[in-house]
């Protein structure tokens, strides 16, 4: 974590170094030191800082920089929409990526095998954004005829909404919601049942465009990992014995490619983060990590406590993963 954030600091820090007459970004009160201790002495703090929780205050969601937070309320307000999200997009990757990676690198027909690749192909060619884009356009007038409302502007109401219908008070600065920061579960705390189904909604579309994204990220990796299961001595062996198809690949092939799964999952979680970040930009979710994320990359700021985050979040994840694919792993596996 220490690394990671030494190559934040260096980002910030170097342009000033190598051109003084540059806006300070990583050193205040004049120019550079010239020392390496002094180099080395803001990184420090930064860390420190990072690791203490002394983040410092910035803007609330939607409030344009107006109304001034502690940056660890800030992030309390950012994380659960996102998680609201994922909650409902990995579900939905994986029933997609499981069934369909298993059938095409199992088969060796291209009849099966071409139209999975074809779509991931698709699905990959395609930029994230616009496939936000196309959904949300494609389902525009359902929205407008359904709800009164865009499939845009986050997973609550939009701002046109509220001004038509009121805000309630469990909503703060018009997009964070209360008490849990997940939207839905809030407003079924409530019982608002149709700011809980427009929400509902929005978040299912959401994750299935995340879904879709993700699954080409995926099915690269674990197409080959059925395939060398497939090929393995036992399983011809079985087949010679007359063991059906269908029961060596769900039953048998199923069962040993699950902790690669797995794995390939951790390995590419960076992959889904960003894919996730890009949907959040796309239906302008402003209460959502991904899109204060994307925003801030845009206007070139770096947030060292952002980078923090989810750097600890990947690699804590990869460690967990790891952990459960040992423990999936068949017995007598690792012999064969």
């Amino acid at each position: 974590m220490i690394f990671v954030l030494w190559i934040v600091y260096l980002l910030t820090a170097l342009p000033s170094v190598l051109d003084p007459t540059s806006p300070m970004t990583a050193f205040e009160g004049g120019a550079p030191p010239a020392t390496f201790l002094g180099f080395l002495q803001p990184f420090g703090q930064m860390v420190f800082n990072t690791f203490t929780g002394n983040w410092g205050l910035t803007g609330a969601p939607g409030t344009g920089g107006r109304v001034l937070v502690p940056e660890t309320q800030l992030y309390a307000y950012l994380i659960p929409e996102s998680v609201q999200l994922a909650l409902f997009a990995l579900p939905t990757a994986a029933a997609l990526a499981y069934p369909v990676s298993l059938i095409a690198g199992w088969s060796r027909r291209a009849a099966a095998e071409t139209p999975a690749q074809m779509t991931t192909l698709g699905a990959a060619l395609l930029p994230v954004f616009l496939l936000a884009l196309l959904a949300s356009g494609a389902l525009f007038f359902y929205f407008l005829h359904q709800f009164n409302d865009v499939p845009g502007q986050g997973l609550m109401p939009s701002p046109t909404w509220f001004l038509f219908h009121g805000t309630p008070s469990w909503i703060l600065y018009g997009s964070v919601s209360q008490p849990t920061g997940m939207p839905l579960v809030d407003s079924v705390i409530h019982e608002d049942w149709t700011i809980a189904a427009i929400s509902f909604t929005k978040t299912l579309l959401q994750a299935m465009v995340i879904a879709v994204a993700y699954l080409a990220v995926f099915f690269r990796h674990a197409r080959g990992a059925v395939r060398s299961v497939r090929d393995e001595p036992y399983m011809t062996g079985a087949r010679a014995r007359g063991v059906p198809e269908r029961t060596l690949l769900w039953r048998h092939a199923a069962r040993r490619v699950r902790p690669s799964f797995l794995l390939i999952f951790a390995l590419t979680v960076p992959e889904y983060l960003l894919v996730q970040f890009a949907v959040e930009t796309a239906f302008t979710d402003v209460a959502g990590l991904g899109y204060q994320t994307i925003e801030g990359v845009a206007e070139g700021i770096v947030d060292p406590v952002l980078v923090f985050l989810i750097a600890l979040f990947v690699l804590s994840w990869i460690l967990v993963v790891d952990v459960l694919a040992e423990k999936l792993v068949p017995a007598g596996a690792s012999e064969r």
